[in-house]
């Protein structure tokens, strides 16, 4: 058995109840997209910060890691997996409706969440240094046509601060939120994370749940912090239960979330389980009928216990859910690794009640995935419906993207192309008819030798009229 189907073999081994394997399928080198001096029309920032993956496109913002303010854009990469090509978002319009496509962000500033859905679109923040900056929440229509448009911005004012993450929130039932009171469910809200001081400290307590979308046409309410807010902290329904996520609770050990200065949130599409980011920590919560939560789990990252964590304060703390699989569970970046750590040590697992889910990455060959990061600065997206995990290295300029399912071992003629010698063993003999039978009958795909992409009866003619023939006249034979 070759080195690299051993290895495989065994990767698939390890990945058990709570463990998961990933497979590199691609690597994006988006160092193209950080240099301003050769390619100004497309800079996104010095280094790339969030990003979010769906099949063949990836959209990607980044930081502005200098002294001064500076014009970021917003990238849509197609094509990732052939002849990539970019395409920038329209961020506005001037007042004789020319498209603008930068953004002024001050020195040390960032992109920090980005997250999208079909249908409902890309919904995009950036933070400015305060709260209520316009345009610092922005959605945009990525599904109707190629280049992303702009549908709504926060108003200035009554935007939130966008030094966190958002997601998308579909309820507990994964059908959304009836927006108008009509008793029909009408699609997701935009729950968003912020630490900027609101009546009542209530954005301790968790998310806001706010229509991304005019209510109605010119009601210019989209991504308002208070027009806009279907839910928060302390909604509850008609028996006075929660209905909203209360993250800064205690979990069943009287653990709980070390700060509320969040980070990062994301939500299951299906059954609308929360998890969220602060302090280093990770808090998980299970949502209920009610769309509050009812139990919390609280991973935490500080060593003992309510100590403190030297990384509380972090900016970037990530986290994603990992659905569609065996189990459902959470990845983050667990910040305290040593510097210059595998991308492999920075991201960390763990399911709905907090314990740990092992993490495997390995290279398409099935070796292991050994790349490094500083800091540990990442960022996550999950493509449910390709199951795919992009990670986004913010100092490597580069975004891995992953799959779940190993690589099928290389047919053993697929070296020099000659099937007549099927075992590859420097022979065209009877133990190529033996390996080619054995394969066909399995139907290996080894064994599909004229590429129709499928086994079949076509299969059988086209391996014995190279072999008869020795191989002559055959490709690589």
């Amino acid at each position: 058995m070759k080195l690299t189907t051993m290895l495989t073999a065994v990767a698939a081994m390890t990945a058990g109840a709570n463990a998961q394997n990933f497979y590199l399928e691609n690597t994006q080198d988006v160092g193209i997209l950080c240099d301003y001096v050769n390619t100004p029309g497309f800079f996104i920032g010095n280094n790339p910060s969030v990003i979010a993956l769906d099949g063949d496109r990836l959209f990607i913002a980044g930081y502005n890691n200098s002294g001064a303010a500076a014009n970021l854009k917003l990238v849509k990469i197609e094509s990732i997996f052939g002849t990539r090509a970019f395409r920038l978002f329209n961020l506005n319009t001037d007042p004789a409706g020319t498209p603008i496509y930068d953004i002024n962000v001050p020195a040390q500033r960032s992109f920090y969440g980005m997250t999208y859905s079909a249908g409902a679109g890309v919904l995009v923040s950036f933070d400015s240094g305060g709260v209520g900056t316009a345009g610092a929440y922005r959605l945009f229509d990525v599904d109707t046509q190629l280049n992303p448009i702009l549908v709504t911005t926060s108003p200035s004012g009554l935007s939130a601060r966008g030094g966190a993450g958002s997601a998308w929130d579909y309820g507990f039932d994964g059908l959304g939120f009836d927006y108008n009171g009509d008793g029909t469910k009408d699609g997701p809200l935009a729950a968003i994370m912020d630490f900027a001081s609101y009546p009542g400290g209530v954005q301790a307590k968790g998310p806001f749940g706010v229509l991304a979308r005019e209510s109605a046409p010119g009601a210019a309410d989209g991504l308002n912090m208070f027009a806009a807010r279907k839910y928060d902290g302390n909604s509850v329904d008609s028996l006075g239960n929660a209905a909203a996520p209360v993250m800064n609770g205690f979990d069943p050990t009287g653990n709980k979330v070390q700060g509320t200065i969040w980070r990062d949130i994301d939500i299951h599409p299906t059954n609308g389980n929360v998890a969220c980011r602060a302090s280093n920590d990770v808090v998980i919560g299970v949502r209920n009928a009610s769309n509050g939560v009812s139990t919390l789990a609280v991973v935490d990252n500080s060593g003992a216990a309510g100590t403190g964590d030297p990384y509380a304060f972090q900016i970037m703390q990530r986290c994603e859910w990992i659905t569609g699989g065996a189990s459902d569970f959470v990845i983050y970046n667990k910040y305290g690794a040593a510097a210059n750590s595998p991308i492999a040590a920075w991201s960390q697992g763990a399911d709905v009640t907090g314990a740990p889910v092992a993490l495997n990455f390995f290279n398409s060959d099935g070796t292991a995935f050994t790349a490094t990061s500083p800091a540990g600065v990442l960022d996550f997206s999950w493509d449910a419906a390709n199951q795919r995990l992009a990670i986004c290295d913010f100092a490597g300029r580069k975004v891995y993207i992953f799959g779940v399912n190993p690589p099928a071992p290389a047919c053993a003629w697929a070296s020099d192309a000659c099937y007549a010698d099927y075992n590859n063993d420097g022979g065209i003999d009877g133990d190529d008819v033996i390996g080619f039978f054995a394969a066909w009958d399995a139907s290996d795909a080894c064994a599909d030798v004229d590429a129709s992409g499928g086994v079949d009866g076509d299969d059988v003619i086209t391996f014995f009229s190279a072999w008869d023939a020795a191989g002559t006249g055959f490709p690589g034979c």
